[in-house]
């Protein structure tokens, strides 16, 4: 049976990871997108053609720039309606999957919790997303208002800092510790009865109780998700790299490659994002594990839930 409450060193979090997605990842994602796919449909389908106009006028400005050196900023003051609106619309749908994307993990450790195994359906997971719909904004606006200002700040003090030695492992070290703070504070927001700023001191707590452990396990988590989506998204590409040049050799035309090239980037950039959002998973999924695991170390929930089973035992 697969322990939430567990003690974790780092080894422990990631393989218990792999392990959680071996053993419920069939009913995890078949839910992930029976409630996320409608928004991951209109997403793809508006980056697919952002992606390509971009492309088209891309190499369309690249032919006509000695001809029309404005041509650029032409066409988007011809097209300011449509390129406004189109971003307007992206930004909502990526704002509004993005915290249903992370939520969604959440509660359904939550639910694994309640019932110890996944003997839940999709409407109990919907259920608690709705109920939880007033928390997404909240913290959203939270974290875009108050802590990304301050973060900038931060991180524009550490790249100055980068031109020194030292200020590239600190760059490294206190980004992944800024984000695992604000996954372990969502997660304990999300979870219990607290407001925004206590659940933001209570992830700084816990943070602190295995600060390297944990840095070390999300930076591990981290590079393995990049590798893997660095080596899915690349093989399209350097195929297609690979088919314009045998094209020009061939002799074709150079309007039908950028034609091909526009499209073949646009299909990738959106299997980029796709994998992005279903990778996210196994990063949330892993903050979780070290949320319950942190929570083990400080109230000992095994121990507890086994004294309360040897006394029901005797009785």
């Amino acid at each position: 049976m697969f322990e939430l409450y567990k003690e974790r060193d780092l080894s422990a979090n990631i393989s218990d990871t792999v392990t959680f997605f071996k053993s419920f990842g069939k009913h995890f994602f078949k839910n992930f997108f029976i409630i996320n796919g409608i928004f991951l449909m209109i997403l793809m389908v508006l980056i697919y053609f952002i992606s390509k106009i971009y492309m088209e006028v891309l190499f369309s400005g690249a032919n006509n720039l000695n001809n029309n050196p404005n041509y650029f900023s032409n066409y988007i003051s011809e097209n300011i309606t449509l390129v406004v609106g189109g971003f307007i619309t992206a930004i909502i749908v990526i704002a509004i999957l993005s915290m249903l994307n992370i939520t969604f993990p959440i509660v359904y450790l939550k639910l694994f919790e309640k019932e110890n195994n996944t003997n839940f359906s999709t409407p109990d997971i919907t259920k608690e997303l709705k109920k939880n719909i007033g928390k997404m904004f909240v913290f959203l606006l939270g974290i875009t208002c108050i802590i990304m200002p301050l973060a900038f700040i931060v991180f524009g003090i550490l790249v100055v800092l980068c031109f020194i030695l030292i200020g590239f492992p600190l760059f490294i070290i206190i980004g992944i510790a800024f984000f695992s703070w604000v996954m372990l504070s969502y997660h304990d927001y999300i979870l219990n009865d607290v407001g925004f700023f206590k659940a933001l001191s209570n992830g700084y707590y816990l943070l602190k109780l295995k600060f390297w452990t944990i840095v070390g396990t999300t930076f591990l988590m981290l590079m393995l998700i990049q590798i893997i989506q660095g080596i899915i998204t690349i093989i399209p590409y350097l195929f297609t790299i690979g088919s314009m040049l045998v094209s020009t050799q061939d002799g074709s035309s150079q309007t039908d490659n950028y034609s091909t090239f526009g499209i073949v980037m646009a299909v990738i950039m959106v299997l980029s994002v796709l994998i992005s959002y279903i990778f996210n998973n196994f990063i949330v999924i892993n903050q979780g594990l070290i949320y319950y695991s942190l929570h083990e170390d400080t109230e000992n929930f095994t121990t507890n839930n086994q004294i309360d089973l040897i006394g029901t035992e005797i009785e």
